[in-house]
């Protein structure tokens, strides 16, 4: 099997919030994933999940049938790009996806800043829960979310790893992770806009936009036509 390794940085255009699912420590109804350092991370987990979210689409918009994951416990397995990229419950994906670390500066001064308080701050932004069927806000719904910083970098070097033989199957991964632009929570309110800069390094070799465009619409070719 082909090697495939693919650097990540997040770059959020708008505060992000990537909620830990408790409050402990802060006034925050809802605080934000960190490290053992105290700086904010995206997981490996929130990783996988947006780019197999991005892959269907783009396989959807080409007309093939992607089964959800957990429908093809209950079926046959069909092969699709989806997962063999992504696995499924009976089968493992081939790629370890890990953690995005936020820093504020460089990426490549993540490791000599870790110990800079800087890279710890976050923000507290009130809001209110609004009632969608009457355009109002809710009654005693005043919550307090932790956010991070604007411009921050959420970055790995090897943020994906593993091995791949398919090269169409590699820049399907590439186009979705470019069009993953919202992370985190509270969309609805302006948060979690971001870019994404990806470098694919596959079989020890940084691959090329320009092939793995070339290889994307041969995969859509082959997809549309099935």
């Amino acid at each position: 099997m082909t090697q495939l390794s693919i650097s990540l940085t997040v770059i959020s255009e708008t505060a992000l919030s990537v909620g830990a699912g408790g409050s402990a420590g802060t006034i925050a109804d809802k605080s934000v994933v960190r490290d053992g350092w105290g700086r904010l991370v995206i997981p490996g987990s929130q990783v996988k999940g947006k780019a197999r979210w991005a892959a269907e689409q783009i396989l959807r918009s080409l007309g093939r049938d992607i089964p959800a994951p957990f429908d093809e416990a209950a079926r046959v397995e069909q092969d699709n790009p989806v997962r063999a990229i992504f696995g499924s419950p009976n089968q493992r994906s081939p790629l370890c996806f890990a953690d995005l670390v936020g820093v504020v500066g460089p990426v490549d001064q993540i490791d000599s800043l870790r110990d800079n308080l800087e890279q710890q701050r976050s923000q507290v932004r009130p809001s209110v829960s609004i009632n969608r069927r009457r355009g109002t806000a809710e009654d005693a719904r005043l919550l307090f979310q932790e956010i991070g910083l604007e411009g921050a970098r959420f970055y790995a070097e090897e943020a994906i790893s593993g091995a791949m033989d398919n090269l169409g199957h590699v820049a399907l991964l590439w186009a979705a992770l470019c069009l993953s632009t919202r992370w985190g929570g509270a969309k609805s309110r302006g948060l979690g806009w971001a870019r994404v800069d990806v470098t694919m390094q596959y079989d020890g070799n940084i691959v090329k936009h320009e092939q793995l465009e070339q290889a994307l619409r041969d995969l859509a070719a082959r997809e549309g036509s099935s």
